[in-house]
């Protein structure tokens, strides 16, 4: 029984370390030559495609931050010019408000001026009666 043993040990284990080991070359390509270049060539092309949509994804990104950044300057820039046009529409009120206290000022200065004149005037007249009556008494 032992020499039994012995001999399919040594039958088996040549027979398994004899066997020759094919290895398969991964770089055949087991398809037609057109059907494996046009392979190539989607896939190169389907590279680069990803790789400008990233480019386009982060530019569109890019671009919304800039239209919101131009959106903030338009809104300021229209706080702005209702400001101006309040602060004309004010230095206008104030003008026409000066104007008014001008030409009432000017017609109170003419009054005045008159009124002076006519005070001078009998003022004149009577210091000069005074004056002949006291001159001739």
């Amino acid at each position: 029984m032992k020499n039994i043993l012995l001999i399919l040990f040594f039958s088996v284990t040549f027979t398994s370390f004899g066997q020759t080991i094919q290895k398969n070359d991964t770089t055949e390509i087991c398809l037609p030559y057109k059907v494996g270049k046009q392979i190539m060539l989607d896939l190169n092309r389907l590279d680069s495609t990803t790789a400008v949509l990233k480019l386009t994804e982060e530019e569109v990104i890019q671009l919304n931050k800039k239209i919101d950044l131009q959106q903030e300057v338009i809104s300021t820039m229209e706080e702005k010019v209702k400001t101006s046009e309040t602060i004309v529409q004010k230095t206008n009120e104030k003008f026409e408000i000066v104007d008014n206290i001008n030409k009432d000022l000017t017609s109170d200065n003419k009054k005045l001026k008159r009124k002076n004149t006519i005070i001078q005037i009998v003022s004149g007249l009577i210091i000069g009666a005074l004056t002949y009556e006291v001159v001739t008494n």
